[in-house]
Formats: structure tokens, sequence, C-alpha cells
């Protein structure tokens, strides 16, 4: 079984918006100030999980996505975070596209710390992130929001090895740099506006590089030949996506009758396989993850009780007790109390 817990990082930024943030600091075990522990023995299984589940990881404010929404209420995007990755010692990091809102709060100095929110098992094991929140109440022992001397795990020095096929068209050896490639492209940038400055060489290129079919067949008859190729792609396309969807339905439901994932859930990891890169990540993690649902009977979502309140669910009750809530509590606070 998977619960939902939190911590309480510190944001570093000095004068400017920070576009990195670390979420889970570095070590095989983690420490909040409160005395909670957790463990992260494989940070690159942490990042496919949550990446896979969603390519784009909410910043909101004062966990209102759990706390306020549940009840109606305001949970406004401060942020999004994006390319999950690991820093020095398998800390885990995110680059984050600050919204309007987000960008004044920081820059006001209104919150100084991030609370990343977690899935993790039944021995602490962190599985996977689910979205962070602006807090202020920090939990974890980490510099804060305008410290000057923290900032991003430093990158490795080494040039990045640029794509194949790039390298082939920009006629370098398949081990060029990324250096390499841009010097390259201004090269051939230069070459090309040097050609195009010579009287008549771009219309003489043009005039010979371009062949005109309706010399060959009516133009009545192209126009038909292409309504006919645009009709069989898009209903190519049509069949692959009915295939695409039977399939991920399948996989979804399978995945749910192995205890692998929560019903709760099929909504967002059925968008999730909508895409056939998506659905094969997704069969990948299904086969290497065991069955962490419990058995027992759970609620489902928003089932009232016999006595007029809504009863939690199983990940509801996960986030009262990651929250410090007791079930009574958190039921008051989203508003599923008993009239």
């Amino acid at each position: 079984m998977e619960i939902t817990d939190s911590l309480f990082l510190s944001l570093n930024f000095e004068g400017t918006l920070p576009t990195s943030i670390e979420l889970i600091p570095a070590g095989a075990e983690i420490k909040g100030r409160d005395g909670r522990k957790w463990k992260k023995s494989d940070p690159q299984r942490v990042i496919l999980n949550s990446m896979n589940r969603l390519p784009r990881l909410v910043i909101d404010e004062n966990h209102s996505t759990d706390l306020a929404a549940p009840k109606g209420g305001s949970s406004p995007a401060m942020g999004w975070m994006t390319n999950l990755r690991t820093g020095e010692n398998g800390s885990i990091w995110a680059d984050v596209e600050w919204t309007k809102r987000g960008s004044q709060a920081i820059l006001n100095k209104e919150y100084s710390f991030i609370s990343p929110v977690f899935l993790h098992d039944d021995q602490s094991e962190i599985t996977v992130v689910l979205r962070a929140g602006l807090t202020n109440s920090p939990n974890l022992q980490l510099p804060a929001l305008n410290s000057e001397h923290s900032s991003e795990p430093e990158k490795n020095n080494t040039e990045v090895s640029m794509n194949k096929e790039l390298c082939a068209a920009l006629g370098l050896s398949a081990t060029a740099t990324e250096a390499e490639a841009i010097a390259a492209a201004i090269a051939l940038q230069s070459k090309a506006a040097l050609n195009a400055a010579k009287p008549g060489t771009a219309q003489t290129q043009t005039d010979t590089s371009k062949a005109d079919l309706a010399a060959y067949a009516p133009r009545a008859d192209l126009n038909a030949m292409e309504a006919r190729a645009v009709a069989a792609e898009k209903q190519l396309a049509d069949l692959n996506a009915a295939k695409i969807k039977q399939e991920a339905e399948a996989a979804v439901d399978e995945a749910i009758r192995n205890r692998k994932i929560a019903p709760a859930s099929k909504a967002e990891y059925l968008a999730l396989c909508s895409a056939k890169d998506g659905l094969e990540s997704f069969k990948k993690i299904v086969a290497a993850t065991p069955a962490i649902i419990s058995t027992e009977a759970q609620a489902p979502e928003s089932a009232p009780s016999t006595s007029g309140t809504v009863a939690l669910n199983a990940e509801e009750k996960a986030m009262a007790k990651a929250m410090g809530y007791t079930e009574e509590e958190y039921q008051k606070i989203t508003g599923k109390e008993g009239k």
C-alpha cells in the first residue's frame, strides 16, 4: 500500500527567480526536522515514476490542491515542474516555470520554502513525487529561499554528444560535441547568406529544384489524389488512436485488478497511455511494480456514511496522516463532515 507524505525544503534564489529547485535532498535516508524518516534507494526510479505519471507537476500554495480544492476552494498553480533529474549524491531536482502569481510571491519573499508531496510504501521507500507547495513551514535542514550560497547541482563539464543524424546532416562525425555542431550550423548560415546575396543565385537554385507536377498530369487528378491521400492518412490515424485506446483500457484495467494502481487514478493513467510511448512506459512500470493496493475494502471517493459524513478514501486518509490531522479534522477542513 502506498502512503502520501510531504517534506518541507528551502528554495534557493538571490534577487532573481530560481529556475531549478531541489525536491528531495541527497542521501539514501531522508530525515525531517519533525523526526519523520523516509528512504530513497533508487532516485532514478522515483523520477521515472513521477514523469510517467504526469509530464508537468504543479506547485500550489500551502497544499491547496489537497486541502482547499476538495471542498470547492481555489488551488491556483504557482508554478510547474518539469525535467526531474538527479543531482549530487542522489538528490532530486526539477526545472520550474513560475506563473505570474508565483513569481510575484517569491520575489516579494512571501514564501521561503517548498514542500514536495510524494508517495511511499509501507517500508517508507519514496516511490513517486506528486506535486509541491509553497510554504513557510520548513522541515528539512536545507538553505533558505534567499540564501546566497545554495545552487543547482554542478553539471558535468564534459561535452554532451549530439544526435548522430544531426551530426551527419551537418557533415560532422558521430562523436561531435554540441559546440562543434553550433559552429557548423553558423558556418552553414553564413554560406547561405552569401549565396542569397549573389544576383540570380537563389532564384536559379529554386527554379531547378522544383518540378511542376501539373505538366505531367491534369490539375483535377492531382487534387483528387491529394484529397484521397489526406483522407487515407486521417483514417489510419483514427484506427491507430482507437487501437491504442483499447490497449490502454485493457492495460489499466489489468493493473487495477492486480492491485498495482488505485481505481481512483484510472482516468489519469488512461490519459498517460493515450500515446503509444506513454502506453509502453506504463506497461514497463506496471511489470516492475508489486501489488501496492490493500485487499481490504475501501470506501469509494465521496461515499457517505450512515451518519451523513462523507467517508475518506485511502488516499485522503493518507494525506490527513501526512498533514498531521485526524480523519475527523480532515473531514472538517475538506467539507466532508456531516451537516
